[in-house]
């Protein structure tokens, strides 16, 4: 009987969440509530990212669908705590009718549950698995259905201050050899050697060792863990790790300042040419915005990360998603929401979302023609660097992004490798804690499918 009751309070309190939220965004995209008329009303949660970037959502995928027909109204609500609500709605059979999630770990849950529905006719009618790159199509399915679609592709690589590497006279690192080189020149001159942390948010630990590891071994050890063909302490995992560690000891991660650095400072700090580079994924794009302004705009570049492995394909580009949608089984629309989430597999989604927001909606498809010169700021880099990503990671020269691939118990005993970098554990006793958790995630179907990657030659 508590159980009932909990539930129907559970439902009574997202229904009305949902009815308050969304009037404000009613009142914040200047529509009021007589705009709608007697539309049939489609709803969405989203993270509670930056007002402007809220701003251009709001213009770009909502404003555009709502003027483009007059049957159906969108509603977006931006939710700081919306991976909590979501589970609690779904729970209580309520919540959005487009399911936000931050990883397809998420959504093999609630498709458990019976609370998201197959988009494989969808991906039928609009060529999806065409049109994406496989390693994220793949992901997105769970038992060989399609339940959600990603809203873009995060790739790790060198983010480098152009101005300061005139002024020094270096060139830019096609070796491992030739980054560290550089790093240890720039320390000696009293720079950060990179710019690294995890200040406020420890899911930044990812970003780093992911870079690291897919680099410093063959991507294909990382595919073996996580499809349970290996521990994840094997000698070749626990010699990244280690390598990592002296790269941490070194000070080539943010030096003594990783624990009070966050990933808006690194870039400004970059932008002051405090360091030659960071080493972080694209979606940074989405920080550097703020500081590579005006005469600033044209310092920023990025390169792919160097493989330490020469005889492995190269480039390689470590792959994320930010995030995922899926379509609620309890929604009515379920033709109109699967029409929405089409618009944003497209590449006109992609540049007109970056004009306002790069580094957070690179459409991650296998084939990527705009013409980035022709697009200003920094979305003409964005762009640049996703679609030499995209040609690359399309021919299997990628690697598996914890925050994407992994479970979450798993993601979690993963980000402690900071506490390998500060000496509190070892190589071997920090892979044991993974291996601890992972088989269990693994035996409930909570890993992603994996496409494999190209193997040495």
């Amino acid at each position: 009987m508590k159980r009932r009751v909990l539930s129907l309070v559970l439902a009574l309190c997202m229904a009305v969440g949902m009815a308050g939220c969304g009037s404000s965004e009613k009142e914040k995209s200047g529509k009021s509530a007589s705009a709608e008329g007697d539309r049939k009303q489609i709803t969405m949660w989203f993270w509670g990212c930056a007002t402007p970037y809220q701003e251009h959502m709001q213009k770009v995928l909502v404003d555009s669908y709502n003027e483009s027909q007059e049957e159906y109204w969108l509603t977006l609500e931006f939710r700081n705590t919306v991976d909590k609500d979501i589970p609690v709605a779904l729970a209580a059979d309520s919540g959005p009718d487009i399911v936000y999630a931050s990883g397809p770990s998420y959504v093999s849950t609630y498709v458990q549950e019976g609370k998201v529905i197959s988009l494989d006719k969808y991906a039928e009618q609009y060529g999806w698995k065409d049109r994406m790159l496989g390693i994220l199509y793949d992901a997105c399915t769970v038992d060989g259905s399609l339940y959600s679609i990603p809203n873009s592709i995060s790739v790790g690589g060198i983010f480098y201050n152009k101005a300061l590497f005139e002024e020094k006279g270096w060139e830019v690192p096609s070796t491992v050899d030739e980054l560290t080189a550089i790093m240890d020149e720039a320390i000696k001159d009293g720079l950060y050697g990179s710019l690294a942390g995890n200040k406020g948010w420890k899911p930044c630990n990812d970003n780093f060792s992911s870079l690291m590891v897919s680099h410093f071994t063959y991507p294909s050890v990382m595919y073996d863990c996580l499809s349970g063909k290996t521990p994840f302490n094997n000698p070749e995992m626990a010699g990244a790790v280690e390598l990592s560690k002296e790269w941490y000891e070194k000070g080539y991660l943010g030096g003594s300042d990783y624990t009070d650095l966050d990933s808006q400072e690194c870039m400004q700090m970059l932008s002051e040419k405090k360091s030659p580079f960071v080493l972080a994924p694209t979606l940074y794009f989405q920080f550097a915005g703020q500081f590579f302004t005006g005469d600033l705009e044209d310092d920023l570049g990025f390169v792919p990360f160097p493989s330490l492995q020469s005889d492995q394909p190269s480039p390689v580009y470590d792959v994320a998603t930010p995030c995922n949608f899926s379509i609620s089984a309890n929604t009515p629309y379920a033709d109109e929401c699967a029409k929405i989430l089409d618009t944003m597999l497209t590449e006109d989604f992609l540049v007109e979302m970056t004009k306002g927001w790069p580094g957070y909606w690179a459409t991650p498809l296998k084939e990527i023609t705009v013409d980035e010169s022709s697009i200003e700021g920094l979305g003409g880099e964005f762009i640049g660097a996703v679609k030499e990503a995209c040609t690359a990671i399309d021919n299997g020269q990628f690697s598996f992004h914890p925050t994407t691939f992994m479970p979450p118990e798993t993601q979690e005993k993963w980000r402690d490798i900071d506490m390998v970098w500060q000496g509190v554990m070892t190589p071997e006793e920090f892979l044991d804690s993974v291996d601890a958790v992972f088989p269990a995630e693994l035996e409930k179907n909570l890993v992603s499918p994996l496409a494999e990657p190209a193997r040495a030659k």
